[in-house]
């Protein structure tokens, strides 16, 4: 059900458009201020919010502007008298949808709220249709926007069709399989994606896990097992934290990539593979190269096509955009309904360094959703260690100001990336241009 907020100190306006907008299928909910209607808005995330310009407290225009701190897609309508016309203009300007002015007919404000309901389904449609293009091209779990993760992007969509060997570097958590994963989709080769924690292996079964063995080959080798080599002919070999190998494995290794076949263990004859060869870890491979606990040689034969996939608190600028994607993905999963994350949490997630990375952001957001009341995720939800976090922001700073401050920071920087080009920079941030426009005006960014 389509939701309306009505704003008037007028208690028997707001009663009539109440009953009126029910018996027409919205769920309706009112305010009788400004900050009233803040806070109504916080809670029921209104998609239309028809308001009165004039009110006792704070003008509608400055209680718009709060709203699109966290609704920056929700429509705005103000009812004016006919001599605030020029005010309900300016309104329109600073991002308002429409306006109607007194006295009007409850079907023109009608017409209006469908009209401006229309472009909300109208851009949920164009969200829809772009998920799925994403999805098409094998990068839709792969969420950012930050001029470092467009260069991963970049990276990635280069080095796929081309039969090169990949190495993605990056901390754990940062989503160095995803990116292996996408070369795959995008690489063209018809066989299987197969992936194998190096480290996760026991050093005595890692070469049986990657080359195979034949029956006898050891006390338990009960009969021939295919390797991950021969299981990945035809398409990719995903080897995670491949600095783990061991000395005999990495030699294997080294003649597989470079004679493109390999031995099974116990066998006498060599088998032809055609594999196409990701690597990744979280270690630093030439410091481990330096210590002599990796060849040197086979560092060169892996590092073709390098990828550096940056922590997440590199590009914090990706996080509303990675909670909204996890938020809509785990609704699904877990039963819930949650709607979005308040301003207050949001700014806890945006100040916390994030030393899991991706990872730990989703497991928190999926945490969160269960523990969330009345569809928002709020600062209670949070664990203690992201609340504490956010307290050593500083003591003389509100949470709210803390916010603004990491939310005005991060849309200089992105501006001054996209060397002022306001429409490119609202791509970035996930706005609308009119949304960035309306917030570099509220923090007096030129």
């Amino acid at each position: 059900m389509e939701r309306v907020l009505i704003v008037d100190d007028e208690d028997r306006m707001r009663k009539i458009l109440k009953v009126f907008l029910e018996d027409k299928g919205f769920e309706v909910e009112e305010a009788d201020c400004g900050r009233a209607a803040v806070e109504t808005s916080r809670r029921f995330r209104p998609q239309v919010v028809v308001m009165d310009l004039v009110m006792p407290d704070m003008s509608g225009i400055d209680a718009m502007t709060e709203v699109f701190k966290f609704l920056p897609d929700c429509k705005v309508i103000f009812i004016t008298a006919y001599g605030s016309v020029d005010s309900a203009v300016e309104a329109m300007k600073k991002g308002a949808y429409d306006y109607i002015t007194k006295p009007f007919k409850n079907d023109d404000l009608l017409m209006r709220i469908e009209r401006a309901l229309e472009e909300v389904r109208l851009r949920g449609q164009v969200e829809v249709l772009k998920g799925k293009l994403d999805q098409r091209y094998g990068l839709d779990e792969i969420v950012g926007v930050s001029s470092c993760m467009r260069e991963v992007f970049d990276l990635v969509l280069r080095a796929a069709p081309r039969d090169v060997t990949v190495l993605i570097t990056g901390e754990t958590g940062t989503g160095k399989e995803l990116i292996a994963k996408a070369i795959h989709r995008h690489s063209g080769r018809g066989g299987k994606f197969v992936a194998i924690n190096c480290s996760a292996i026991p050093e005595g079964l890692i070469e049986s896990e990657l080359f195979g063995h034949e029956r006898g080959a050891f006390t338990d080798a009960k009969g021939r097992k295919v390797g991950k080599f021969e299981e990945a002919d035809g398409g990719t070999l995903f080897l995670d934290e491949v600095c783990y190998l061991s000395p005999q494995a990495q030699l294997k290794l080294l003649r597989a990539i470079q004679e493109r076949e390999i031995t099974r263990l116990g066998g006498k004859g060599s088998v032809k593979v055609d594999v196409r060869i990701v690597c990744a870890t979280s270690q630093d491979p030439l410091e481990m190269v330096r210590q002599g606990r990796f060849k040197e040689e086979l560092y060169y034969r892996l590092n073709v096509f390098p990828i550096h996939v940056p922590p997440l608190r590199e590009r914090r600028e990706d996080i509303p955009l990675l909670v909204e994607h996890f938020v809509g993905k785990y609704n699904g999963i877990l039963g819930t309904q949650v709607v979005g994350v308040s301003e207050e949490a949001m700014g806890l997630l945006l100040g916390y360094d994030w030393p899991g990375n991706v990872r730990e952001l989703e497991n928190i957001i999926q945490n969160a959703m269960i523990m969330a009341e009345e569809g928002i995720i709020t600062p209670d939800d949070l664990p203690e260690r992201i609340r504490g976090a956010g307290r050593m922001v500083g003591k003389d700073v509100g949470l709210k100001e803390a916010v603004e401050d990491v939310e005005k920071r991060l849309i200089q920087k992105v501006l001054r990336e996209e060397g002022g080009n306001k429409t490119r920079a609202a791509k970035r941030l996930g706005i609308s241009r009119q949304t960035l426009l309306n917030k570099m005006a509220a923090y007096g960014i030129e």
